[in-house]
């Protein structure tokens, strides 16, 4: 989840500020004169010009069909991969201001079992293949402690930190990769991990670790890294990954409130950043409750998940848009929305409708999806924005603006597909 572009934000933000369309300042970033230079020239290039004057007017889009909007986004998925320097490993986004971003280890791994989901879907060998490959890509940048590294990744021979959350993403994409292909080099590159993380751990469920891309040192949305223990305890059958998922999985649900919002679930502690969980985060928890609930069927964390998910549901229905961020009583300051945690929390509303039976959630699933969707170029000229899912509604907002992140398009897609299974189940019954 790294910091993107802010440099020229402030300006552009304080063009036009209504109650979706502004935020407040962002960090900026220190650039040496040339790069600025480049910077400002490649945002005045024509269709990144339009995409930021179309967020500050906020010129009306039509959404189109799901199917379209999905294939769209796998194709940019594809591109971005295709950037990524060569190797397999997913570009971390396309930014107005720098344009393609180096690979990025972390959600790399957790588009794996996208790519694979869309091969069976589509019978396309393509995207199998693409798969494979960026699995393949993490087995070379794993780090000799059996870690994943924090960030970007630059080569071999930048500094490069472990970290807990994106080891944990990286076992959930090996995992996958190892029951479509058996193929043994993945599961040891999980075990490797997975030892990594049980060893990390603190006695009392938590991970604790400073890392580069953050200033909080423990997170309630590592529970999704918790999941990621019990998908590799399902496949080795080895209790060390178990008991460690369990203690984390404890400690994450005494995080929560009755409000359903859990503590130590924020990036940042300073002023001016993000210093109050993203619905980015809010959503990590959700889905590794949700995924540990379907490895252990214990009800605590599905009821966990429910609880996050009907508020957050209220909230939409009231105000027909979600904001960015959220405080310890649900209020919101933000004037932007985070579209990364709006496929999120679409995608987590699609799935708790599967195992509750709330049509609430899919009604509301629906309406989101279609707001990302609104946001989404598919017909313009320029590949780089093409089927691409912006940090931030509007471009400029505080998350990660002035860019298209892999992230974002990977939870999109996730949402379209569950979108079209949970329709056509709901057709299904309808007919029967």
């Amino acid at each position: 989840m790294p910091r993107a572009d802010a440099g020229m934000c402030g300006v552009i933000r304080r063009a036009r500020r209504s109650r979706i369309t502004g935020t407040g300042d962002a960090r900026p970033m220190r650039r040496a004169p040339l790069s600025a230079l480049a910077a400002g020239v490649r945002l005045l290039h024509p269709s990144h010009a339009a995409m930021v004057w179309r967020d500050v007017f906020r010129w009306p889009a039509t959404p189109g069909d799901s199917r379209q909007h999905l294939q769209a986004t796998m194709g940019w998925l594809c591109r971005a991969q295709d950037r990524g320097g060569g190797g397999g490993g997913v570009s971390a986004g396309y930014s107005l201001l720098r344009g393609w971003l180096p690979p990025y280890p972390e959600t790399t791994g957790y588009i794996i079992p996208t790519f694979f989901d869309y091969a069976h879907r589509t019978a396309n060998a393509e995207f199998y293949a693409r798969a494979v490959r960026m699995a393949d890509w993490e087995l070379q940048v794993q780090l000799p402690s059996g870690a994943i590294q924090a960030g970007f990744y630059r080569g071999n021979g930048s500094s490069r930190l472990p970290a807990v959350f994106n080891t944990g993403q990286v076992v959930l994409g090996w995992c996958r990769a190892f029951a479509e292909t058996r193929d043994e080099r993945y599961l040891d590159a999980a075990v490797r991990a997975g030892t990594w993380l049980a060893e990390r751990q603190d006695p009392d469920g938590a991970w604790r670790q400073r890392a580069p891309e953050t200033e909080t040192v423990v997170h309630a949305y590592d529970v999704r890294t918790a999941w990621s223990l019990l998908e590799l305890y399902q496949l080795v059958d080895d209790k060390r990954f178990l008991d460690a998922a369990r203690r984390n999985l404890e400690w994450s649900l005494a995080q929560q409130h009755d409000n359903g919002w859990f503590e130590h679930n924020a990036f940042f502690v300073s002023a001016g950043k993000w210093n109050v969980p993203l619905t980015h985060t809010i959503a990590y928890v959700m889905e590794g409750l949700t995924g540990a609930w379907t490895c252990l069927r214990d009800d605590r964390y599905l009821e966990a998940a429910l609880r996050t998910a009907t508020r957050l549901r209220e909230i939409f229905e009231q105000r027909g848009v979600l904001p960015g961020e959220f405080d310890h009583t649900w209020s919101a300051s933000a004037t932007y929305s985070c579209l990364t945690g709006n496929a999120q929390v679409a995608g987590v509303w699609l799935r708790l409708q599967r195992e509750c039976g709330d049509t609430q959630f899919v009604s509301a699933a629906l309406r989101l999806n279609r707001y990302v969707k609104a946001t989404q170029l598919l017909h313009t000229a320029n590949l780089d924005l093409r089927g691409g899912v912006k940090g931030s509604q509007p471009i400029f907002g505080r998350y990660t603006p002035l860019t298209f992140v892999n992230w974002a398009a990977k939870f999109f897609a996730d949402a379209l597909m569950l979108e079209e299974q949970v329709a056509g189940a709901c057709t299904a019954e309808a007919a029967s």
